[in-house]
């Protein structure tokens, strides 16, 4: 019995993806890149406008709980920002401040 064997295989020439594949390549990996990083957020604090209305009722609470005597405005409207920041600031801690490089002994 005779043995065939099958030819080898010449190897490709290497040719560059066309235009359109490399846009479908880049767009199903940005789409995924996309939906992690929707999962990996936290969620957004109130936004400005939002934030202002919060600040507005709760400072109106704070000028009726003292019976709207005048001249406090100031007082009951900064109060009420530092109570609706304080657990946006507790919510969000500081990032790490890097270690100041250390100096090396000189010997005299």
């Amino acid at each position: 019995m005779e043995q065939t064997r099958k030819p080898a295989r010449k190897p490709r020439a290497a040719t560059a993806p066309k235009p359109a594949a490399k846009q479908a390549a880049a767009k199903g990996k940005s789409t995924v890149r996309m939906a992690a990083a929707k999962a990996s957020a936290k969620p957004a604090g109130p936004s400005p406008a939002e934030r202002e209305a919060m600040i507005r009722t709760t400072a109106y609470f704070r000028a009726q709980s003292r019976g709207f005597a005048p001249g406090y405005e100031w007082e009951d409207w900064l109060a009420a920002e530092a109570e609706v920041s304080a657990p946006q600031a507790a919510a969000s801690p500081p990032k790490p401040r890097k270690a100041p490089a250390r100096e090396t002994a000189k010997s005299s």
